[in-house]
């Protein structure tokens, strides 16, 4: 009977570590400071996001939607939370969005190859981020890719998104 106590407790502690959320960042997001990701620019930034599984088959974001959100105080520390210093979120659940931050990002559409384009960017720093996911059964494995780039001067910037 003892066993009981100790199997829920494992249960509890089992399910609570697939329930972790970042921390809501302290600094407030400033529109203003964001708005340069709907300057028109020169710069092109394009790419690839795809995982290896275990088994080595290559799984791509095909479909998947593709987010530049521009480098700024908040997005920062929002991605630190997220991420933790990896380029691969598997489990840490995101804070909620402020208001106008969706608004303040560009979005695209990952092909059948994982690969996408955003054109017309302006100078800056930012943050790219997307999906690749696959089911096990019926657990869904992968997870949130995320790179950092910088573009100036009309320049074209090819990355390639594994989480590494």
């Amino acid at each position: 009977m003892m066993m009981r106590p100790a199997l829920a407790l494992l249960v509890t502690l089992i399910a609570a570590t697939g329930c972790v959320t970042a921390p809501e960042p302290k600094t407030a997001f400033n529109a203003d400071e964001a708005a340069f990701v709907h300057a028109e620019g020169r710069n092109t930034i394009t790419g690839q996001a795809f995982l290896r599984r275990n088994d080595g088959v290559v799984v791509y974001a095909a479909g998947s939607d593709v987010h530049l959100i521009p480098k700024t105080a908040y997005s920062t520390e929002r991605m630190d939370g997220i991420y933790r210093g990896a380029k691969i979120n598997t489990y840490i659940q995101s804070p909620p969005m402020p208001d106008g931050y969706l608004a303040a990002m560009r979005d695209t559409r990952a092909d059948g190859e994982g690969r996408f384009a955003f054109a017309g960017v302006a100078d800056g720093s930012y943050y790219i981020v997307t999906t690749v996911e696959w089911l096990v059964g019926y657990t869904p494995q992968g997870g949130n890719l995320m790179e950092e780039v910088s573009v100036k001067g009309g320049e074209t910037r090819d990355i390639i998104m594994t989480g590494r």
